[in-house]
């Protein structure tokens, strides 16, 4: 029998890329899959073909994470897992983004992370088990030019969850860190302004297709202790950028490169 049969698993996200895959892959599996996303099209369609239960939520309004969280633990009684997998990623220099964009992407990447741990902790800690996955990046641990903010979204959700794993030390309830590298999803395509339809070539920039993280997920979902993790586990190396002797090699690098391609004003 799989271990996921009969758990209940929400996963923001879920309308593309590696959200939808691990929905579709849990629902396989026997998990009752909560499927969070804004595109109410995308959740229906993934819902008609999986049997998954569909909550449109936008991750950034309050009312709509209440909603989500206090719906599933009325209809199910309980979250085993919560995966936050939503995220928003914007290619610009530092100086040409706007305040209202930076606030988009911490709402999306953090606030809303934050919340949803938050609202599920505590009919877990109650239980005394549960399973709490966090999807940040690489660029957690290694920053680029052209993607400042979303890189300090992404260090944060390491540091929260580094934090969180040692706050529940002993309770039952694990808390995971995961880190993609470039994964073939539409995330690319829509940080540098590009509106992807579903299914179209776009959607597969990236090096390593979605099932790599969604593996990783799985992992972590059936796994004792807390772990966290890149995935793929080799680009963990990422981490040596932030070595004293590396760093200054790696922004004359990268800062020449970004310098000839994208000019300050």
């Amino acid at each position: 029998m799989s271990r996921f049969r009969d758990r209940v698993i929400v996963v923001t996200g879920a309308s593309s890329g590696i959200g939808h895959d691990l929905a579709k892959s849990l629902a396989r599996k026997g998990a009752l899959v909560i499927a969070a996303a804004r595109d109410q099209a995308r959740l229906d369609r993934l819902a008609a073909r999986t049997g998954i239960e569909a909550v449109r939520t936008d991750v950034t309004v309050d009312a709509d994470r209440a909603a989500l969280i206090a719906t599933t633990l009325d209809r199910h009684g309980r979250i085993d897992a919560l995966v936050n997998n939503a995220g928003l990623g914007y290619a610009a220099l530092v100086g040409s983004m706007t305040t209202e964009k930076v606030q988009q992407l911490f709402d999306v990447n953090i606030i809303g992370m934050i919340d949803l741990t938050q609202r599920v902790l505590p009919e877990m800690l109650e239980r005394g088990d549960g399973h709490v996955v966090n999807v940040a990046s690489v660029a957690g641990y290694f920053s680029s030019p052209r993607f400042a903010v979303y890189n300090a979204t992404k260090h944060a959700v390491v540091g929260f969850t580094d934090s969180l794993r040692r706050e529940l030390v002993g309770s039952g309830v694990r808390a995971h860190l995961v880190c993609p590298g470039p994964i073939r999803t539409e995330w690319l395509g829509r940080s540098t302004g590009e509106e992807p339809a579903e299914g179209a070539k776009e959607r597969r920039r990236g090096m390593l297709p979605a099932s790599v993280v969604v593996h990783t997920i799985e992992r972590c979902l059936v796994s004792p202790t807390s772990r966290r993790v890149t995935s793929p586990r080799i680009f963990g190396a990422a981490r040596i950028a932030n070595a004293p002797g590396m760093r200054w090699v790696i922004d004359q690098l990268s800062g020449r490169v970004a310098r000839r391609m994208f000019p300050l004003p």
